[in-house]
């Protein structure tokens, strides 16, 4: 009966792909979460300014200006934060996205092994079957001319 030495191994490289896969997922997920809340970010700063653009229009309140001025330039502060942390998890999606593929490549030449292993097993296999039935046609032929 054949039976792959590596099996073992190649099963551990199925697991690390799978839990590497559900780590790429999970990343992928807090990059758009982290995407969604600088488009968010920036559409609130879009509208502050457009309301402060209108105010100015208008008269208004020398401290309702600072307030509002304040506010975004706290709202520029944070887009540049939550900038940088898009940054950072697109980095760290694309080492999970390489690490992820070494692993396939890994389990694939483990699989390529096993198959190449299970074809000379085969090949073995019908070798002592041919040479089973040669030496049973000999041995009846031999009988015959007996």
């Amino acid at each position: 009966m054949y039976r792959f030495k590596l099996e073992a191994l190649l099963n551990h490289r199925r697991h690390q792909e799978e839990v590497c896969q559900k780590e790429l997922a999970q990343t992928e997920r807090l990059l758009a979460d982290e995407k969604g809340t600088l488009r968010r970010q920036k559409k609130e700063q879009r509208d502050n300014i457009q309301k402060l653009q209108a105010k100015q229009k208008k008269i208004i309140n020398v401290s309702d200006l600072i307030l509002s001025v304040n506010y975004i330039q706290l709202l520029s502060k944070n887009i540049e934060d939550q900038t940088k942390c898009v940054r950072e998890t697109t980095i760290k999606v694309n080492q999970k996205r390489n690490e992820l593929i070494i692993i396939v490549k890994k389990r694939k030449t483990l699989e390529k092994l096993k198959k190449k292993e299970w074809l000379v097993y085969q090949q073995k296999m019908m070798q002592n079957e041919r040479k089973l039935m040669d030496e049973v046609a000999s041995t009846r032929h031999a009988r015959k001319m007996s």
